[in-house]
């Protein structure tokens, strides 16, 4: 293989990208919850009171398609997770208690990622991505 500095950044952003995507997702369906489904109750969980459905699209939907999130939305409310009151929806009991359960698989996800890999290099991975990002005329944040 040739050294780190002669590789392709796209290649190896777009096989990492993959690889935590598939992991995430293999741990969250053992509780029975996808990803979006995922972005949005850990978004109510930000917001007690609630949000609207736009708020969540805009906030989370550069992660996936706003279709996706609109269905995550409708998903929880289906399952109990989530409630809609007027224009608002926000997390029930029972949603409350999966978020939990979710944050914790998250947690572990992010200890498991980051073995090996001090505060400061994983800070540095983030700065450089973040001004490639630029660099190519994209934009793009993250709550």
């Amino acid at each position: 293989m040739q050294p780190a500095a002669l590789q392709p950044l796209g290649f190896w952003t777009a096989r990492a990208g993959e690889a935590i995507r598939a992991r995430t997702r293999g741990r969250l369906a053992e509780l029975g919850v996808t990803q979006p489904e995922w972005w949005v109750l850990h978004q109510l969980s930000l917001h007690p009171t609630g949000m609207s459905d736009g708020d969540i699209v805009s906030v989370v939907g550069p992660n996936d398609s706003d279709e996706a999130i609109v269905h995550a939305i409708a998903s929880g409310i289906e399952r109990g997770w989530i409630a809609r009151s007027g224009e608002l929806v926000r997390l029930t009991d029972t949603g409350t208690q999966r978020f939990h359960a979710a944050a914790e698989v998250q947690r572990e996800l992010n200890d498991e990622r980051r073995q090996g890999i001090s505060d400061r290099d994983y800070a540095t991975t983030i700065e450089v991505l973040q001004r490639t990002i630029t660099n190519v005329g994209g934009d793009a944040w993250h709550w």
